[in-house]
């Protein structure tokens, strides 16, 4: 049994903090610092209906003008990821702002501080990629001072670890030798396929959707297993649905 510390919420703060100030920039960092700024203000008045106008307008910044175009416009530097990062960050914080405003709203005394919000938001795993914890459950995790590892859960995490790696293979495969994805940008040869190979198709392309997800899922929810916290689970595939509930 490992004994946690109460500073383990804060060295996990001050990394990703540090990581995103490194890898988007200064400026970036001082838009995310804004957003969060301005969901704690509206969790101040514990209104739900206020937390969710608020939380959709942020994200509708980033795709309106001219609020896209002078928030984009602030990230120098180019680099191929730089679009990825900044929309998947930008659009992350403010789902999680959005989980920390309403469960402020629920608390029955006071409000969370501040210190929490950014605890919770700059958890680098999840930061650019997700998935999104909700606040009640990061907390709880990360607040547990009594660290434990369940039978053969390293195990299962190196396996796990494994399994990703293979489908990391899996997708750089399928992106540049296979026709999956290049003939659906081609219609005009569709008519030359037989219903059942483009039904095939079809299938092919969804699945390797899922596997896209199952990948950036399962690789910060092994991270984030290393640091003794239960993330949410990846999707299933679609040859797993059985019911529309489950999508």
């Amino acid at each position: 049994m490992l004994r946690g510390t109460g500073h383990r919420a804060v060295v996990y703060m001050l990394y990703g903090f540090l990581a995103v100030l490194s890898s988007m920039g200064p400026v970036y960092l001082m838009i995310i610092l804004s957003h969060c700024l301005v969901l704690y203000s509206v969790a101040l008045a514990k209104q739900k209906w206020l937390c969710y106008v608020a939380g959709l307008c942020c994200l509708a910044s980033f795709k309106m003008e001219p609020f896209s175009s002078w928030q984009s416009g602030f990230v120098t530097g180019a680099f191929d990821l730089q679009d990825v990062l900044f929309y998947g960050g930008s659009g992350f914080t403010i789902m999680r702002c959005m989980s920390f405003a309403l469960e402020s709203v629920e608390k029955k005394e006071g409000i969370y501080s501040i210190f929490d919000l950014l605890k919770y938001n700059f958890y680098l795993p999840f930061f650019f990629f997700g998935p999104v914890m909700t606040f009640d459950q990061f907390l709880a995790q990360v607040s547990n001072r009594e660290l434990r590892r369940k039978e053969d859960e390293m195990k299962n995490i190196r396996v796990h670890a494994l399994i990703h790696a293979g489908a990391i293979i899996a997708v750089d495969i399928f992106f540049h030798f296979f026709y999956i994805l290049t003939l659906p940008s081609d219609l005009k040869q569709s008519h030359l396929t037989l219903i059942f190979a483009s039904a095939g198709l079809a299938y092919s392309n969804l699945v390797y959707d899922w596997v896209k997800a199952a990948v950036m899922f399962g690789v910060t929810n092994t991270i984030a297993r290393l640091d003794h916290l239960d993330p949410p689970q990846p999707p299933k595939c679609i040859t797993m649905l059985y019911v529309f509930a489950e999508t």
